[in-house]
């Protein structure tokens, strides 16, 4: 395909935009076709042209943006995981429960179950990432260890627990994050079968289970 060139409208500003605000805002727009596309389709069959359609704009503009779809999954995953992480960790760090430490942990994966409950987000970040290149195997994996790092750190401030090694530490954060990401897969490839509620009290069941194991 052959792409068009940039934009050479430098400073001019057009129907009240700069453009900085037009760049970014076709961006936004390529970010939402890819959530639609990549969410239902797939991105394996996902073309620059079914990409542009959606988006409303012309490969020229893709191009602005994204070298290749490859970079648009990758923006796409970060940030609907972005947006997720935030979710989860206010909720976490919102209004904790004086009686019961442990009811944040609800609080906070009802968040992130009320998210995975829109299939686009979940497939996403739980399906489509997976398996596609070397470079967004890393992507993903580094993703989870940071947010594996906040669960972690979290716990460490709100519970007293036992001296735990920091290897033992991180891969406990990796595990507890597993025991969400097989759930919401299994609660998407099901068709959404069991309602939230379900899926919220079954997890929180190992979260507390584990912080039982650890507090002193």
């Amino acid at each position: 395909m052959t792409r068009s060139p940039p934009d050479l409208g430098v400073g001019r500003t057009y129907a009240g935009e700069s453009l900085s605000e037009r760049t970014a805002r076709r961006r936004q727009q390529f970010l939402d076709a890819g959530l639609q596309v990549f969410g239902t389709t797939g991105y394996r069959t996902a073309t620059v042209r079914q990409l542009c359609k959606q988006a409303g704009l012309t490969d020229r503009y893709f191009y602005e943006s994204f070298a290749s779809t490859e970079d648009l999954l990758v923006a796409v995953y970060e940030r609907e995981f972005d947006h997720l992480q935030q979710v989860v960790m206010a909720a976490l760090v919102g209004d904790a429960a004086q009686d019961d430490p442990t009811a944040p942990i609800e609080v906070a994966l009802n968040a992130l179950f009320e998210m995975a409950s829109e299939p686009r987000v979940a497939r996403v970040c739980w399906l489509e990432v997976l398996g596609v290149s070397a470079r967004v195997d890393g992507v993903y994996t580094r993703t989870i260890e940071r947010f594996a790092a906040l669960v972690v750190a979290f716990a460490r401030q709100r519970f007293a627990a036992v001296d735990v090694a920091e290897a033992e530490a991180r891969m406990l954060g990796i595990a507890l994050i597993g025991a969400v990401s097989q759930p919401v897969t299994h609660w998407l490839l099901g068709g959404y079968r069991e309602d939230r509620a379900t899926m919220v009290a079954a997890t929180s069941r190992v979260f507390r289970g584990v912080i039982l194991a650890f507090s002193g």
